[in-house]
């Protein structure tokens, strides 16, 4: 069964609408992602995955420019959505990734896909403040350029986990990693090839008008010599140019 690559995404943002849409260099930001999504070696597909939310059109429309394929589910339910899109696609290794995590890089995703399946792991993500380990234990990712690998089969078992469903501060797969005993977890830390990523405060997800402009002149400085530049490119921009670091986050 294939590996897919879900990018979750939707237009009706509460803090920056639209934000998948929003253009780089003449290219919506979500088909940047996917273009570098699609550079892995160890991905088959590339899914976007959204709503059936009428406004959630534009993202299905720009999926068949792309060629690539859509998958449209519930709104609220995430991973009921994603559950349904690899089902659909028969994939039995889900990759997610989040449409406002637009840095991801090819070599992450097969770093991180790499890790689960050697380690026969139910999920496997790089870790970051964002999950309840202790940071003395781990080496921290930034924030924002997040890869999370889980089989189809957790990812069905939402149903199980009532009291996760649309709880803010819960992300869609809390259920898998904050039950150990249930699921066999593990991370891929910021260290060796990825120690220049052991910056856990730094926050490259797309949220807010500043996040967008950001995330465009690392593309505009990076894209054109290299369309899959590296993360390492990247956090050299960014010890070049301190002045983009209030750029992040909130």
């Amino acid at each position: 069964m294939p590996t897919g690559a879900f990018l979750i995404a939707r237009i009706d943002s509460k803090r920056l609408p639209g934000k998948n849409m929003l253009e780089i260099l003449g290219k919506p930001m979500i088909a940047l992602l996917a273009e570098r999504v699609s550079y892995s070696s160890l991905v088959d597909k590339v899914v976007i995955a959204t709503s059936t939310a009428k406004s959630d059109d534009p993202l299905e429309e720009l999926a068949a420019r792309l060629g690539l394929d859509c998958f449209r589910g519930s709104l609220e339910n995430v991973m009921e959505r994603v559950a349904c899109a690899a089902r659909h696609f028969k994939c039995n290794t889900v990759i997610e990734i989040l449409g406002d995590n637009p840095l991801v890089h090819s070599d992450l995703i097969d770093d991180v896909l790499n890790l689960y399946r050697q380690r026969k792991f139910d999920y496997a993500a790089t870790v970051t403040k964002e999950y309840p380990v202790s940071p003395l234990q781990f080496k921290l990712f930034s924030v924002g350029i997040r890869v999370q690998v889980y089989s189809l089969r957790a990812a069905e078992r939402w149903r199980e986990y009532p009291d996760y469903l649309n709880v803010p501060a819960k992300s869609t797969s809390a259920y898998i990693f904050e039950h150990t005993q249930e699921f066999k977890a593990g991370y891929l830390e910021a260290k060796g090839r990825w120690a220049f990523m052991h910056k856990p405060d730094f926050n490259l997800a797309v949220n807010y008008a500043k996040n967008f402009e950001l995330v465009r002149r690392v593309f505009e400085k990076n894209y054109i010599q290299d369309k899959n530049f590296s993360l390492q490119k990247v956090y050299a921009q960014l010890n070049d140019e301190p002045h983009l670091l209030s750029l992040m986050g909130n």
